[in-house]
């Protein structure tokens, strides 16, 4: 028999080890199985009633939503997604020829720094973070993530001095920094200060800034997100915002992700590596067609807010009766646990053993803090929206149970 052709260098890396974490391989694995609850992997499943009669219903499909188009997405689509976003997420007029999409904020991610990164390079990722920053970057890109860490004892709060002193230590050439706000762990939504100072900070040494704000609606009440193009100069060409539907409109399987810049390189770059990465026709299609629904967008919006603030509320409710820690949430669809008393030693090695005994005991899947690449062992993230707030409370029944024992 010939021998089977090996596989490139490239090929062995992927065939031997996954780029993604092992807690997803984890929840994949057990997803099916009567009594676990997943409550690390951050989707929205509170508003499926409020998407299902859209999906489902019988829809117009035109011939040009089967055929090629403009690689950044249709001109129509791109429209749609200008208009709505400008009122809704981007908080300023931004024309449709500055918009590209691509399938999810994953292939903006990936795409954006293949064109403004070579391989070697660095990108600043101020930490926590969410994790996979780390698969989208680092493993067909070959950048590095130089981390900048944050401290829960000063509010995770993100400084120049903290930029530069990354900045200053890395091996590589830094060619970016990307900012996540509001913020995956946390929750938190930097202060305009905050913004004004790490993009002042940014420019000073002359790089790219990267602000991921796919979070922007999914706020939680009292603080407000303000967005970065209206903090900062969103004009200059070294700035680059990314959205998707992913998070605010509950469609990560949709994959639609959504780059505006104004740097026209940037935009060319991204567009002519499109090709592999498309938007489908009939995607653009259905979700165009529900941003034109002005009125149900409003309705959506606003129902699916309120209910991220209900499920918050009652998840916050139940971890003080259960006796455990958070960082209080200011967006987003998680809560970010401080259990670092429950440790048996301050030790990432004792943080992996209290994850698989709530993995394992209690059958409830969180987002181990190493993951997020905190800076001290025993933070873990809990994802509220993800199931209904009775199946999160009972969750956190059973985690207390295990935590007692």
């Amino acid at each position: 028999m010939p021998l089977t052709p090996p596989l490139s260098e490239r090929g062995d890396g992927l065939a031997s080890r996954s780029p993604m974490p092992e807690y997803i391989a984890q929840h994949f694995a057990r997803v099916d199985d009567d009594g676990y609850t997943g409550l690390a992997i951050s989707e929205n499943k509170l508003v499926w009633d409020l998407l299902e009669p859209r999906l489902n219903s019988n829809r117009a499909v035109p011939s040009s939503a089967i055929g090629y188009d403009d690689m950044a997405g249709s001109l129509d689509f791109r429209t749609a997604v200008a208009q709505f976003a400008s009122e809704h997420v981007w908080g300023r007029d931004v024309d449709a020829d500055k918009v590209v999409v691509l399938a999810g904020a994953g292939s903006i991610l990936e795409t954006l720094f293949y064109a403004i990164a070579d391989p070697g390079d660095a990108i600043l990722v101020p930490t926590p973070s969410y994790a996979g920053f780390w698969a989208d970057i680092e493993t067909r890109d070959k950048l590095h993530i130089v981390e900048v860490p944050t401290s829960s004892d000063e509010s995770f709060a993100l400084t120049a001095e903290r930029l530069q002193a990354a900045y200053d230590i890395s091996p590589w050439p830094v060619r970016a920094l990307l900012i996540t706000n509001p913020s995956n762990p946390t929750g938190r939504i930097h202060t305009d200060s905050e913004i004004q100072e790490a993009v002042t900070w940014a420019r000073s040494v002359g790089i790219h800034i990267v602000m991921n704000e796919v979070y922007a609606l999914s706020v939680l009440g009292a603080t407000s997100f303000v967005p970065s193009g209206r903090i900062v100069d969103p004009d200059q060409g070294d700035i680059h915002f990314v959205w998707a539907f992913s998070k605010d409109f509950a469609m990560s399987g949709m994959r639609c992700g959504v780059l505006t810049t104004a740097n026209e390189g940037v935009r060319a770059a991204v567009t002519n590596l499109a090709y592999w990465s498309l938007v489908s026709g009939d995607t653009q299609h259905f979700l165009g067609s529900l941003l034109r629904d002005s009125e149900w967008v409003d309705m959506y919006v606003a129902t699916m807010q309120s209910r991220l603030a209900a499920s918050y509320t009652a998840t916050t409710a139940a971890l003080e009766a259960a006796g455990i820690s958070y960082i209080p949430a200011d967006a987003g669809l998680f809560v970010l646990l401080d259990m670092r008393e429950f440790l048996s030693e301050p030790t990432w090695h004792a943080e992996q053993d209290l994850w698989d005994t709530v993995f394992n005991d209690a059958d409830v899947n969180l987002t181990p803090g190493s993951a997020c690449h905190i800076d001290e062992p025993g933070f873990m993230r809990l994802c509220f929206a993800v199931a209904p707030a009775d199946i999160v409370v009972a969750a956190i029944g059973r985690i207390h149970k295990v935590l007692k024992n």
